[in-house]
């Protein structure tokens, strides 16, 4: 059993693990939203998905893929099982937290949405013993620091997290069903039920967000929609792009399903956010290929041996970068529909 997890690269698009203000979280005024805080947690009791992650279910080890192929797949499990991992963590001290603030029926919420993270970290763990890679994950956690988060913070990034995890999942699981040839993993056919998950976590954070109007009104509301899309966005970029030798695998174009997932994110967002981003007739998506490719060119500065030359260079490309980072941060965005309420 290992305590360190292989191909998980520390740098800004490793997962991490976070908490947040909890006994802010416990004062949330639910009675604005009871109705639909009933319905959710009904639904999330009801636990439509009980059967669909059967732990007998065969996962076998891949054995027709080469070298590169196999390091872009377990590249992609570990990051995917650390993250989904870190989501159990913060939904389980949220839960056991507001127990103990005498707010039960957040905290059974929050223990449900666990309830389903442990399940998908245990597939994704599964399939990782399959491949011969054994990550302990409790350790891992303990010794990998807590990023503290706002609570406004965590409702928005993780709404976000969950949408776009959605999308993506349920994009993947579109193309595989048209082009079965690429669906290589036992796993793939888990991710139409997978997703559903995230659809319903990400409905559930919407509500939390509507428990608090302010976090959606004026000034703070357009900064918090315009900073958590760019970011979300800006990470799933750069994973995508910059390591996208697993989606090339499934027979996907890898900037092709990074805008996809975008647009679908940045059009569902728009139930939940006072404003989106401008996808359509802005230049959101020519800085993304620009950010790419300067990204790259920094991974590879940084693997040239140390000199002074190599210093200057890799300076020149992060003013680069960060210049194009403020200029997509600053592209137009347009009111939605959640701004009026």
């Amino acid at each position: 059993m290992t305590t360190s997890a292989p191909h998980l690269r520390e740098d800004l698009l490793t997962p991490r693990f976070y908490t947040t203000n909890i006994k802010l979280a416990a004062q949330t005024d639910l009675e604005a939203e009871r109705v639909a805080f009933e319905a959710m947690l009904h639904e999330m009791e009801s636990d439509y998905n009980r059967d669909h992650f059967d732990r007998r279910a065969p996962l076998e080890r891949l054995r027709n893929l080469g070298p590169e192929e196999k390091e872009a797949y377990e590249s992609y499990l570990v990051r995917s099982c650390v993250s989904e991992f870190s989501g159990f963590l913060l939904f389980k001290e949220l839960s056991r937290r507001l127990a103990g603030a005498s707010r039960p029926e957040l905290s059974r919420l929050f223990s449900l949405m666990a309830r389903d993270e442990a399940r998908h970290a245990g597939f994704l763990n599964r399939a990782l013993v399959a491949e011969g890679i054994e990550i302990d994950l409790p350790t891992l956690s303990v010794r990998r620091p807590i990023t503290w988060f706002p609570l406004s913070w965590v409702l928005y990034s993780v709404y976000l997290s969950e949408k776009i995890g959605y999308w993506r999942y349920i994009l993947i699981d579109r193309h595989l069903k048209t082009q079965p040839d690429h669906a290589f993993a036992p796993l793939f056919a888990f991710f139409e039920p997978w997703c559903q998950d995230e659809n319903r976590h990400g409905d559930i954070f919407n509500m939390l967000i509507r428990c608090w109007p302010g976090l959606r009104q004026g000034w703070r509301g357009h900064l918090l929609s315009r900073f958590f899309l760019w970011s979300v966005f800006l990470t799933h970029s750069l994973t995508v792009c910059e390591r996208g030798n697993f989606y090339r695998l499934l027979g996907m174009e890898p900037a092709a399903f990074d805008a996809d997932v975008m647009r679908h994110t940045n059009d569902t967002a728009r139930r939940a956010f006072p404003w989106v981003f401008d996808l359509d007739d802005s230049r959101f998506l020519e800085l993304r290929d620009a950010l790419v490719e300067v990204f790259r060119a920094m991974n590879r500065t940084r693997e040239q041996p140390a000199g002074v030359g190599r210093f200057l260079r890799l300076q020149g490309q992060r003013l680069s970068f960060a210049g194009l980072l403020l200029r997509q941060f600053l592209q137009p965005m347009v009111p939605s529909k959640a701004g009026i309420a």
